[in-house]
């Protein structure tokens, strides 16, 4: 496969993440130019990283060896700066979320279709090797069919560790926008897509006092729900929770578990890309009830009944942010659809704006999209190399 040019725009911290594994992990890619507003860091993230050119936004654009660009900016100019790469004839992969109105992403994606051009957004961790072990003992039966899940980040809030956690309380931001993408992104590849959600949320702290330096003392305003306690409806039948909230100083509650009519599946951290995956199989209190000659002793389960399972590939890193850049790229080269495709990630923004909706509402909210799981990474794969 011929390698893609790719470009980037934003040097903020997460653009540290994406180069560094591009450059050690993904030969296929090979970045041409970063770009940011401040040209000073731009130009210093390119003689970090020995990148060949470090200029603003409309420079890179006008390079004409790059094919893709990663938005890296702030959600709050996503649609905005993905418009301009568009425009300029580039495909382009985004950060989470895709947009911030669900009138933005299909703006950003009928501009996309009518130019045969590719979008693709973040979380791609559902392409890691945790979430694709979990999708194989799905789609073996492992558990029989799945009939109920619950997801959970419980959190106390970036104030308390981010060195500039102001925006994660203001619109645009907050427990569901900001982390539910890798939970509904991973269910959604797990189960397929969300057919209705309800949901109740508030505001723990109508204001929050910054922890940490540079900002540590300052107090700052709540503008956005922090607690979101909501219910989806899958359209196979699923029914699951989901509680996202920056208002828990501690839970017990799992990050990711799917219930089945044969079992449990314990789902690895669906904000990285590996993590151990284990089963628990009804058998094991069949068999108890067997022992005590059906008279109907209780069982009590414990985590040795858990039964871990191999991965389907190897990964030897834990974060592998860049992976769906990959697929992208692979993609474009061989003519076949990219996982994280448009019709995942417009599902996945609708079902993320939905919470909110039907909690102003209170109503049921019924989804309008659909999509189809991504096709899973074949077994016993390397990571640069996806066909």
């Amino acid at each position: 496969m011929r390698k893609v040019k790719i470009g980037i725009i934003g040097c903020g911290v997460i653009s540290n993440t994406y180069i560094a594994n591009i450059k050690s992990m993904f030969h296929w890619l090979e970045i041409e130019a970063c770009a940011d507003i401040l040209a000073d860091r731009a130009k210093e993230t390119a003689y970090k990283y020995s990148i060949p050119i470090g200029c603003s936004v409309e420079e890179l654009l006008q390079n004409q060896k790059i094919e893709l660009v990663i938005n890296l900016t702030i959600p709050a100019v996503h649609t905005q700066v993905n418009r301009q790469i568009l425009l300029a004839g580039k495909h382009v992969y985004c950060e989470k979320p895709l947009a911030l109105t669900l009138k933005e992403a299909e703006e950003t994606l009928e501009l996309a279709k009518s130019k045969g051009l590719l979008v693709g957004c973040a979380p791609e961790t559902f392409l890691g090797a945790g979430l694709q072990t979990c999708r194989k003992v799905l789609d073996e039966g492992w558990i029989g069919t799945p009939v109920s899940a619950t997801a959970n980040m419980m959190s106390y809030g970036y104030e308390t560790w981010h060195s500039s956690p102001e925006y994660y309380y203001k619109k645009g931001s907050g427990p569901m926008l900001d982390m539910g993408p890798y939970y509904l992104t991973a269910l959604v590849s797990l189960l397929g897509p969300i057919s209705k959600t309800a949901c109740f949320h508030g505001i723990g702290n109508k204001t929050r006092k910054i922890y940490t330096d540079p900002l540590r003392g300052k107090v700052i305003e709540v503008d956005i729900p922090t607690t979101y306690a909501g219910i989806m409806g899958f359209e196979n039948g699923v029914i699951a929770n989901i509680n996202m909230t920056f208002d828990s100083w501690m839970s017990s509650l799992p990050k990711l578990e799917i219930y089945g009519t044969e079992g449990t599946l314990l789902v690895p951290d669906p904000n990285l890309f590996g993590g151990k995956v284990k089963i628990f199989r009804k058998e094991k209190v069949m068999d108890s009830l067997n022992l005590y000659g059906g008279k109907g002793q209780p069982y009590s389960t414990s985590y040795e009944d858990l039964q871990e399972i191999p991965q389907v590939f190897s990964q030897p890193y834990e974060y592998i942010r860049g992976f769906g850049v990959l697929d992208m790229a692979f993609a474009l080269v061989n003519g076949r659809r990219h996982r994280t495709n448009e019709e995942l990630i417009y599902h996945v923004t609708e079902a993320l704006l939905s919470f909110d909706e039907a909690a102003e509402s209170n109503r049921v909210y019924n989804m309008k999209s659909t999509c189809t799981r991504p096709k899973p990474l074949p077994a016993g794969i390397e990571l640069g190399e996806l066909d």
